[in-house]
């Protein structure tokens, strides 16, 4: 990219510190047309050093001695389920599908119940690698119960029989 700009304006949110956007203008000139909106503050960067989002969340957190969240956000529509991820935040931003919940880890499939968000896991015996149970279990802290473990529910039902440990092309021994 060809530019006479020699600066690029960062935009983040003032309360949660998420990056926003970057905009590099063809003139320094322009950037003054570029002015934070509602919630937002703007930080301007030299465009001869690296301006990926990871050094600008760095000059953020550098700026405002807060280290940034990443900015991704679950959809999750009425029935609390999990529609789709983005990078928005909750605070400022809305989505036409529901609501707006910060995960860095929680995905389409998943549910939101109760303030956390829960994935279904089939649980495997060990001792036979059947399906025992399928559960909806927290998505950041899965703890397998003694003698088995845990795979994503998918298609699984109980009494499905799996290959060891989940691993394809493996009969059970």
């Amino acid at each position: 990219m060809t530019t006479g700009a020699t600066l690029l304006a960062v935009f983040y949110a003032t309360g949660s510190k998420i990056l926003r956007r970057k905009i590099i203008a063809d003139s320094d000139a322009q950037l003054v047309l570029h002015q934070p909106g509602p919630g937002e503050r703007r930080l301007l960067m030299p465009l001869d050093r690296p301006y990926g989002d990871e050094e600008c969340r760095a000059a953020i957190a550098a700026t405002t001695g807060v280290a940034p969240p990443s900015g991704r956000c679950c959809v999750v529509d009425a029935a609390g389920k999990v529609t789709a991820v983005c990078n928005a935040d909750p605070v400022l931003d809305t989505h036409p599908a529901g609501s707006l919940v910060a995960s860095d880890i929680a995905g389409p499939g998943d549910s939101f119940v109760a303030g956390r968000f829960v994935r279904p896991y089939a649980v495997v015996s060990t001792a036979t690698n059947t399906v025992t149970a399928i559960r909806q279990l927290p998505v950041e802290a899965r703890i397998t119960p003694l003698g088995c473990f845990l795979v994503p529910a998918g298609s699984h039902r109980v009494g499905d029989l799996l290959p060891p440990h989940g691993e394809p092309g493996h009969d059970p021994a």
